[in-house]
Parts: C-alpha cells; structure tokens; sequence
C-alpha cells in the first residue's frame, strides 16, 4: 500500500503538538483545511531542530503579529498518516512564504525492497511560522529536563541519568 503524499498552499491550520504523558508523548505536526486535516508523527529532536530553524530564518522576514494565528492546539482526532524522515526549509522572497519539504520515513520490506516514500509540501505565511516556532519551543520545554552531561531527557520519577554512573 501506498501512504498518501500531500500538497497545501498556505493552509488554514499548522500547529505542532502531542499526546501522551511526559517521557511517552509522541509528538505530531498538523496541519490541513476544513475538509482534510492532515497528522505526521515525528521525534522530539526534529521538531526543535525544525522550530529553531525557522526561528532563524524568520530573523530576516516580516511578521505582521496582528495576523499570528492563536488556534494552534491539535484537531482530533489526531491519525498520524505516517512518520516523518526528513524536513527540507526553504524561503521564497518572492511569494513572501516559507515552504517545508517533508519525507516519509520508509523501511525496506522482507524482499529488501524499499518503497517509495510519501511526500508533503507546505507553503506556509511568516505569520503561520511564528505561531509555530513559539508553540513548538514550548511544548519541547515542557517536557522532562535534560541531564546537564549528556543531554539526554531524565528519567521523571527520581531525575536520574545512566550517564551518572
């Protein structure tokens, strides 16, 4: 089978989000129109690599913040059509939009096949960026700390890291 590849120009809702307590959340980009809201599962690490980067680049665009969307929590239900692999960031100056290339992430069969992966591009207003970066710097803050040695989360019930030993 075939997982679905996805084409939006600037889509009414993009957000970021999770499910599940900390240290199992599984977190999800969103995004989608009234009729087809879309959900890709992805790790912790790519949504704050993706956050911090568009951070970056929005350092050098205009952001009109009346027009930063506030509706940023995941729409249910929240069905990952599959995982991500990679994100590709680009900025046209043009179209004043940023546009995200996003990769499925795709495994070879028992045949050693490997399938086509799916694809999703996003065009997305500096404004859509905004209310992103902001709600993914905050949801990846929230989560368990990280050990002050390696980085890694630390374990919730008494902070403890293997890397302690």
């Amino acid at each position: 089978m075939i997982d679905p590849s996805f084409d939006f120009r600037l889509p009414q809702h993009f957000t970021s989000g999770t499910i599940g307590p900390k240290g199992q959340r599984v977190f999800y980009l969103q995004f989608g129109d009234a009729g087809e809201i879309v959900s890709l599962k992805l790790e912790k690490g790519q949504l704050f690599t993706l956050a911090d980067f568009l951070e970056q680049l929005l350092e050098e665009v205009a952001v009109d913040e009346s027009a930063v969307p506030l509706a940023l929590d995941l729409i249910d239900p929240v069905v990952p059509a599959w995982a991500v692999a990679s994100i590709g960031v680009a900025y046209d100056p043009d179209t004043h939009q940023f546009i995200l290339a996003i990769t499925q992430l795709v495994f070879e069969d028992e045949d050693g096949n490997e399938p086509e992966p799916a694809t999703a591009e996003l065009r997305l207003s500096p404004e859509q960026v905004t209310a992103f970066v902001s709600r993914s710097h905050d949801l990846v803050a929230s989560g368990r700390p990280p050990c002050a040695y390696c980085g890694r989360p630390l374990d919730d019930a008494d902070g403890w890291c293997p890397c302690y030993n």
